[in-house]
C-alpha cells in the first residue's frame, strides 16, 4: 500500500488499472471501491500484509457501481461484515448489476452478457446506508453527487484534509486532466456538469485529488479543476 496523504492509501496491490482506497479514520477503516472481482482477494491479502485488521474495517463506500469498482465488494463485504454505502440511485445496479446502462449504444449489450461470463459476473450487494449530496459522513467526508458517469455517482470531498476523492467524475491519464466521457459513461452532459459543479461550488475546498483512473494530483488540484471547467464551458469559474 502507497500513502498519499496522511489517512489516505492507496491499495496498488492490484495494479494501476483501477485504484482503490483505504482511508484511516478515529473509529477504524474505511473502504473506498472494491476494484475488480480479481482484486478482492488481493486486497484481503494486502490488508493483512500491513497489518490491518479485517475486523477494523468498518464501511466500504462506493463511489460507483461498476465491475472495476464493485468486483470485489461481494467478497470483502463478506469477510469484513463491513456495512456498504452508496448513493441512493446506485442502490438498484448494486443489487442488479446487469441493469447498468452506459452511454454509447454499442457497449449496451456488455453489461447483461459480463453477468454470464464468471469472471466478470458482479455478485448483487445490498447496500446498508444510501448517501445523499452534501451528506457529511463519520469519516469526515462531504458526498458530492457528480452524476454523469452513472445516475449515482458520487465524489468524496474532505475539506479539512483538502482532498477529493473524485471517483470516475475525472480521469488524471498522462497528467491530463479530463471529464470521464468514454463509451461506458451513461450520460456525457451531466458528466461535464458535474465537473462545473465540483469547480464553482467546491473550488476553493481541496488541492490534492486522486482518482478511479490515472495518478493523485497533489498540489494546486482546485485550480486544475477550474481550468479544465473553463475550457469546456468558455466562462470564469
Amino acid at each position: 500500500m502507497k500513502q498519499i496523504i496522511p489517512g489516505l492509501w492507496e491499495i496498488d496491490e492490484i495494479g494501476d488499472a483501477v485504484h482503490c482506497y483505504l482511508w484511516e479514520w478515529s473509529e477504524g477503516l474505511t473502504l473506498i471501491d472494491t476494484g475488480r472481482r480479481s482484486d478482492g482477494p488481493k486486497i484481503l491479502e494486502a490488508l493483512r500484509r500491513h497489518r490491518m485488521a479485517l475486523h477494523n474495517i468498518r464501511r466500504i463506500i462506493i463511489t460507483h457501481v461498476d465491475a472495476d469498482h464493485t468486483g470485489g465488494l461481494a467478497l470483502l463485504q463478506r469477510v469484513t461484515a463491513a456495512r456498504v454505502a452508496c448513493h441512493t440511485t446506485e442502490k438498484a445496479v448494486m443489487e442488479q448489476p446487469a441493469r447498468r446502462k452506459p452511454g454509447a449504444w454499442y457497449t449496451w449489450p456488455l453489461f447483461p452478457l459480463a453477468q454470464l461470463v464468471p469472471g466478470l459476473y458482479q455478485h448483487p450487494v445490498t447496500p446498508h446506508e444510501l448517501l445523499v449530496d452534501g451528506q457529511t459522513l463519520p469519516e469526515g467526508f462531504t458526498v458530492v453527487h457528480t452524476p454523469g458517469h452513472t445516475p449515482g455517482h458520487i465524489s468524496l470531498l474532505h475539506t479539512e484534509r483538502r482532498l477529493l476523492i473524485a471517483g470516475d467524475a475525472l480521469v488524471n491519464r498522462r497528467n491530463r486532466l479530463s471529464v470521464n466521457i468514454s463509451a461506458f459513461t451513461a450520460d456525457p452532459f451531466n458528466a461535464r456538469r458535474s465537473l462545473l459543479k465540483l469547480a464553482k461550488k467546491h473550488g476553493d475546498d481541496f488541492d490534492v485529488i486522486v482518482f478511479g483512473h490515472g495518478m493523485p494530483v497533489l498540489h494546486n488540484g482546485a485550480k486544475r479543476v477550474k481550468g479544465l471547467a473553463s475550457q469546456i464551458f468558455s466562462t470564469d469559474v
